[in-house]
C-alpha cells in the first residue's frame, strides 16, 4: 500500500504514507477511473447532451456501425453487460485487456474498439467486467460534448469540489484519455472526490 487516508465527518484521521511517498504526490487509480466515466456521463445526461442512456453508442460515434460496442446502448456499457466476447483475466498479458492495450495506444479507441466485434450473448443479459466498455463511454462522452473527459470532469467535478492539486489522464495516441484506469491525483483529492456531495 502507497497511501492510506481515512475521513470520517469531513476530517482526516488517518493519513499515511509510504515508499517515499508524500501528500503531494499523485496516485495512479487503475479501475477507480472507471467511476469517473461515469459520473462524466450522469453530466451529459443531465445537460441533455447525451439524450438517453438508452441510445446506441452509434448515435454519437458513427464510426463504430456494425460494431458490437457501437450497436451497444449506453447503459448497457455502464453496467458492463454489452454481452461481447473479451478477456480481462489480469494474469497473464495474452488476454483481450492486454492485446486492446497494445491497439490503444499504437491505433487509438476507434480502431481498438473495432477489433473486437463477436457478441457472445444479447446486451444486458449478464454482467462481464470489461474495461474495454469504459472505453466506448470515453469515446461517447468525447464526441457527445465535444471536449476531452479531462476537460469536462474539471469544470464540473474536479474544481467545484475543491481539489488541491491538479490531476493528470494517460491518454492514447489518439489524444483519448484511457478510460478504464491511469487518471493520477493525490490522495487527499481522491478522498475528497470519495466524499463529493455527502
Amino acid at each position: 500500500m502507497t497511501g492510506l487516508l481515512v475521513i470520517k465527518d469531513d476530517q482526516v484521521l488517518v493519513e499515511r504514507y509510504q515508499y517515499d511517498r508524500k501528500p503531494t504526490d499523485r496516485l495512479t487509480s487503475n479501475s477507480m477511473a472507471k467511476s469517473l466515466v461515469s459520473i462524466g456521463i450522469g453530466f451529459a445526461l443531465s445537460e441533455g447532451r447525451i439524450r438517453s442512456l438508452d441510445d446506441r453508442v452509434i448515435e454519437y460515434v458513427p464510426e463504430l456501425k456494425g460494431n458490437v460496442y457501437g450497436e451497444t446502448r449506453i447503459r448497457n456499457l455502464l453496467r458492463m453487460a454489452s454481452g461481447a466476447r473479451f478477456s480481462e483475466d489480469n494474469i497473464g498479458r495474452n488476454d483481450d485487456a492486454a492485446r486492446f492495450a497494445r491497439l490503444h495506444g499504437s491505433k487509438g479507441s476507434i480502431a481498438a474498439l473495432r477489433a473486437f466485434n463477436t457478441r457472445e450473448a444479447p446486451e444486458g443479459e449478464r454482467f462481464h467486467y470489461a474495461s474495454i466498455e469504459t472505453q466506448a463511454l470515453t469515446v461517447v462522452l468525447r464526441a457527445a460534448t465535444g471536449q476531452t473527459l479531462s476537460d469536462y470532469l474539471s469544470k464540473r467535478l474536479w474544481q467545484p469540489m475543491g481539489a488541491e492539486a491538479e490531476a493528470t489522464w494517460i491518454t492514447a495516441s489518439d489524444g483519448l484519455e484511457r478510460g478504464a484506469a491511469f487518471f493520477n491525483a493525490t490522495l487527499r483529492d481522491w478522498g475528497r472526490l470519495g466524499t463529493a456531495g455527502e
